[in-house]
């Protein structure tokens, strides 16, 4: 079978695998592997579209988001995720273990799933999403966290736990298929995957294939201490904090404000600069952006099994945990 490689040279551990040693490995598990050089993003529109086979995306979460919506609706392509960036959410979410290279030597024998993908149409316009989008103090840090000095989980936490001890807090409604809650949220995260970000496990229940989303909620009126989160989130015990809600729906909307909203890992809407050069005297953490609709939603959905993943034969004939 052909198989097509996405590499990404930014990726976190990219470096410790070269392209060549993937499409020799690909072509012993008995594929006909082509690579093709991207320069950016924006060459994949190209190299994928009408695509057929599996496609290989070998970099990290991000990678493999911009691949796999560019495979929506086409039944002749399938994804497979070789984790070589920072956090690897997705294959953590998945229950995909071993290298890359043992990865691939399994998926010579391969198990066949499907994928739910995320669906957000705001004002800014329209997303896709694999592992989660949402607002407040999340969505604050990475509207915060300057990108452009390059990943770091130890800087990301830092700037997490700067947000959390200055406080952090968006009075706003959710409109839920069974009822509307209003509140001054601490955090609102809309999972597809178990985490986001640096290996945040806000949803450590949630499942890509089950056609439901996550939406985990935190009321800052009721807010804990900020170790309790933090503790939570590295312990997998968040949902049991009082001021944790969680539901789990196919969609739902946002009455937006104005605040960051994060899909993945970027902040829409894109080019406004959320920080404030005078925090010290600000009355809030952030800039909003002006001149909002009073009635400006953001909805959100999921797509049931809108992509087709390859995952390598689990280690020892183990199954996966998300079966379809």
């Amino acid at each position: 079978m052909k198989a097509t490689l996405i590499y990404n040279t930014d990726a976190g551990q990219s470096n410790s695998l070269a392209p060549d040693e993937i499409l020799a490995a690909l072509h012993q598990a008995g594929f006909d592997p082509v690579y093709l050089a991207t320069k950016d993003e924006d060459d994949l529109d190209e190299i994928l579209n009408g695509v057929d086979g599996l496609v290989i995306s070998a970099g990290g979460d991000g990678t493999a988001k911009a691949v796999a919506i560019r495979l929506v609706g086409n039944a002749n392509a399938a994804l497979s995720i070789l984790p070589m960036g920072t956090a690897n959410n997705l294959n953590a979410t998945l229950g995909v273990e071993g290298t890359p290279l043992e990865i691939i030597e399994r998926l010579s024998r391969p198990q066949k799933h499907r994928f739910d993908l995320g669906h957000v149409s705001a004002p800014w316009g329209e997303d896709y999403f694999m592992e989660g989008v949402g607002f407040g103090f999340f969505a604050e840090v990475l509207a915060r966290y300057e990108p452009e000095k390059g990943k770091s989980i130890t800087r990301s936490v830092q700037t997490l736990v700067e947000v959390l001890t200055q406080g952090y807090g968006q009075k706003t409604t959710i409109h839920l298929p069974q009822e509307d809650v209003t509140a001054e949220f601490l955090l609102v995260e809309i999972l597809n995957a178990k985490a986001v970000g640096p290996r945040l496990k806000f949803a450590p229940e949630a499942d890509p294939t089950d056609g439901l989303l996550h939406v985990v909620c935190i009321d800052g009126e009721r807010r804990a201490g900020y170790f309790s989160y933090l503790r939570g989130l590295l312990t997998e015990e968040m949902m049991e904090l009082p001021s944790v809600s969680v539901y789990k729906v196919a969609e739902l909307a946002i009455a937006w404000h104005g605040f960051p909203f994060h899909i993945d890992d970027y902040v829409q809407p894109k080019g406004f600069d959320f920080r404030r050069a005078d925090l010290e005297e600000a009355s809030s953490l952030l800039r909003l952006v002006p001149d909002v609709p009073e009635a400006a939603t953001i909805n959100i959905k999921v797509l049931p099994q809108a992509l087709n993943i390859w995952l390598p034969e689990g280690i020892d004939g183990k199954a996966y945990p998300h079966a379809n």
